[in-house]
């Protein structure tokens, strides 16, 4: 089994979640990987408002639901799981409960109240009571260290492109498509206001992105605006995609899934409406040559793959 948060499963989660699926299968167990949820800051009341996400626990099972693991598990945090010391919940819910045999985690996992117990606590424990304990030392990417934080860091710049490369897969949201002000179809770009899933989920950077967007299965690229309408003085921030060739279908109360692919440019604040509608077909056509390239790449990795076989 694994054990963490494991919040956005970038390429380092994904590396220690294979070696799981991989050392179960070689000694004929059973592969987990344990989770935790609500994240531990809501109950301990630190900066719950600023968690920032990267995967909610649907997009986490979402996302492993490919994967040979046998299992997820979900504790869920409260108060008594915070005040069990490191020993004990290693006794009580590894050994006892689950009966590990092998435990793998990366090397900044901690664990127990006050977060006291540090990975290679595992190693001691498990001369203990009897399983095997594999730290994973950090995970470089493009010589960096994978980490959530950085990722983060990232798509709070808009930097949505460079997230993507070490999340191996573009970062995403989920929303219902609610009424908004209809400012978008006056302006002839109708948009889909998004009321994201999760009040705690990571939205990038205010701006205006290329995307990938699914809608009942039925898949359109996007141009996203994230931000607060400055041309029109407004201060609520929405999250706005209009969608590209699909016409203007009525949306209101579906689900809608976002990828992020591209940064365009800056929410810039205009003189008139008509300026903001010329820069909205300039950004427009813009995602058309964009679109056009992704498609051609696309096209190229499909005859290299067929050559192979």
């Amino acid at each position: 089994m694994t054990l963490g948060v494991y919040d956005g499963l970038h390429r380092a989660h994904m590396n220690i979640i294979q070696r799981v699926i991989a050392s179960a299968a070689e000694c004929n167990a059973r592969s987990l990987l344990i989770t935790f949820t609500p994240h531990p800051r809501h109950v301990l009341g630190l900066n719950g408002a600023d968690l920032h996400l990267l995967t909610t626990a649907s997009e986490k099972i979402s996302i492993l639901q490919d994967l040979a693991l046998d299992g997820i598990l979900f504790l869920t945090v409260d108060q008594k799981l915070l005040n069990m010391d490191d020993r004990t919940f290693v006794k009580e819910v590894l050994v006892d409960k689950l009966n590990v045999s092998k435990v793998i985690v990366g090397y900044d996992y901690h664990f127990g109240k006050d977060r006291r117990g540090k990975a290679d606590r595992l190693v001691d424990y498990g001369e203990q009571f009897g399983f095997e304990a594999e730290i994973v030392p950090p995970i470089y990417f493009e010589n960096e260290p994978v980490r959530s934080s950085r990722i983060r860091a990232l798509l709070a710049q808009g930097a949505v492109a460079r997230s993507a490369r070490f999340l191996n897969r573009y970062y995403s949201l989920t929303g219902k498509v609610v009424h908004g002000s209809g400012r978008g179809r006056d302006l002839g770009f109708p948009t889909a206001n998004l009321e994201v899933d999760s009040p705690e989920k990571m939205i990038p950077a205010d701006g205006i992105y290329l995307t990938r967007c699914n809608i009942g299965g039925a898949e359109y690229f996007g141009m996203c605006n994230i931000g607060i309408r400055k041309t029109f003085n407004e201060t609520v921030r929405v999250l706005e995609v209009h969608l590209l060739d699909a016409g203007d279908p009525e949306l209101y109360g579906f689900e809608l899934q976002i990828r992020f692919l591209e940064r365009l440019r800056d929410e810039i604040k205009f003189d008139s409406a008509e300026e903001l509608v010329r820069q909205m077909q300039e950004d427009k056509n813009n995602c058309r040559l964009r679109i056009k390239k992704i498609k051609s790449e696309m096209e190229d990795r499909r005859n290299v793959t067929n050559e192979r076989n």
